[in-house]
């Protein structure tokens, strides 16, 4: 299991603007064409996710329930092997015992078998703790993919929304290793309008 990163992918939305072309230049085709205005603006996906307040919450809550499980997990780990430990020495001084004719031949046999019985409880406790921490480990990476999906959706949507107003051509992401935009005038940065926007109709 890993701690969650919300490593979201870049979004990209490729929006056509509707503005009114000139009515000198309409044509037939012209009117089936959205007209385009050349106008980009683009946003970072890292800043975002780090000022999201529904990223941020999800990831609380979900880290808290990550560690919970994780320490139930350990505990349960180390209480199997702490008794597989007084097993072994069970049997070192069973062993012991025997090579010091301390005990009988019939009562070695019957410790022995006790020894076995007991070995064959703590096997099926490991199989069904590999069990457990199989389980615990695809629900969690399961609940991870489900919040950063919907995390991802949430941020799509908005973005779209937002371009229906403001009509750009094209929307862009970068991260703050780059992305696919290296250079661009910050006058293009609508991150701030993003993260206003998420964080708004989140609170609502």
């Amino acid at each position: 299991m890993k701690k969650i990163l919300f490593a979201v992918a870049a979004l990209a939305l490729g929006l056509t603007a509707c503005n009114n072309a000139p009515q000198a230049a309409a044509t037939a085709d012209a009117e089936q064409t959205a007209a385009t205005t050349g106008r980009i603006a683009y946003f970072n996906v890292d800043e975002v996710m780090a000022q999201y307040q529904f990223a941020i919450d999800q990831s609380t809550a979900f880290q808290a329930e990550y560690e919970a499980a994780t320490k139930k997990l350990t505990a349960t780990e180390n209480a199997i092997q702490k008794d597989y430990t007084k097993l072994q020495n069970k049997v070192v001084e069973l062993q012991k015992k025997v090579n010091e004719v301390l005990i009988t031949r019939a009562n070695a046999e019957a410790e022995m078998q006790k020894l076995a019985a007991e070995e064959t409880k703590i096997q099926e406790r490991i199989n069904k703790h590999q069990q457990e921490a199989q389980k615990v480990g695809n629900e969690l990476a399961e609940k991870e993919m489900v919040i950063n999906n919907q995390i991802v959706k949430n941020i799509y949507d908005y973005v779209a929304e937002l371009n229906a107003d403001l009509k750009y051509d094209l929307v862009l992401s970068s991260t703050s290793n780059g992305g696919p935009i290296i250079n661009a005038n910050p006058a293009l940065n609508i991150t701030a309008d993003i993260v206003a926007g998420l964080n708004a109709a989140y609170t609502k």
